[in-house]
């Protein structure tokens, strides 16, 4: 019997109807473009061959079936491929989003490391003092060698106090947030990376799905044709 035929033709007539009837209308839309042009009797487009011209009656009904199968497969391709197409836009958004707040932490961190520059003191550079605390130093330490300089006077010498006693802290400070910069510059750069990746991987699914689905929207039309071929000999036999 050709009821698997006739299931196919059911399946796909839709999209074959949508198919035939967009490209009607772009031909006359492409017409109406070029001015309208005079009847001439003849067909402005030329439509493909049908998949069943020249076929050997008797093989309508196997033909039937193996593109009936063929246009099912195709047809589950193109779920594959919109399913793999609707991945990649996900990952796309989530890409761009991680880059996003990466792209923030940086500045953010970037920031407070100029800060913490900023409130460090200017330390002033004097050659000349430098040198003058340096002999002074040498002597004290040569006189307490020769039992000139008791220990107590040396001490005070070497453990003059700090000026600033929050500068260290705020060096360790600054050193913490450098650190922290490399790191979110890092980060950022990477978010990046990936978020290039997904575009492309998201460019790569859109030709595929668009492919896919192409091929499925002539697989169909082709197994329709050949139900359609199937059909209408079944009733030429009957009568």
């Amino acid at each position: 019997m050709h009821s698997d035929a006739v299931v196919v033709g059911i399946a796909v007539g839709a999209a074959a109807c949508a198919m035939l009837l967009g490209l009607a209308f772009a031909t006359w839309i492409s017409g109406r473009g070029r001015g309208a042009a005079p009847m001439t009797g003849e067909a402005d487009v030329d439509l493909p061959r049908s998949v069943t011209a020249g076929r050997d009656p008797r093989e309508l009904r196997a033909l039937a079936a193996e593109l009936a199968a063929d246009a099912q497969n195709a047809a589950a391709q193109s779920v594959r491929a919109r399913d793999a197409l609707q991945a990649a836009r996900a990952a796309l958004v989530a890409a761009e989003a991680a880059r996003a707040q990466a792209e923030a932490e940086y500045d953010r961190v970037r920031a407070a490391h100029a800060d913490a520059i900023r409130v460090l003191p200017a330390l002033p550079v004097d050659p000349a003092s430098q040198a003058r605390e340096r002999e002074a130093s040498r002597a004290a330490l040569d006189a307490y060698r020769r039992g000139e300089l008791p220990v107590e006077v040396l001490s005070t010498v070497f453990g003059q106090p700090d000026p600033d006693p929050d500068r260290a802290a705020r060096q360790r400070e600054a050193d913490r947030m450098a650190l922290a910069e490399s790191q979110a510059r890092w980060a950022f750069e990477h978010a990046a990376v990936v978020a290039r990746g997904a575009r492309e991987e998201l460019h790569v699914a859109e030709v595929a799905e668009s492919a896919v689905r192409h091929a499925a929207v002539d697989a169909a039309v082709e197994a329709q044709e050949a139900a359609f071929a199937v059909h209408a000999r079944s009733r030429r036999r009957r009568r």
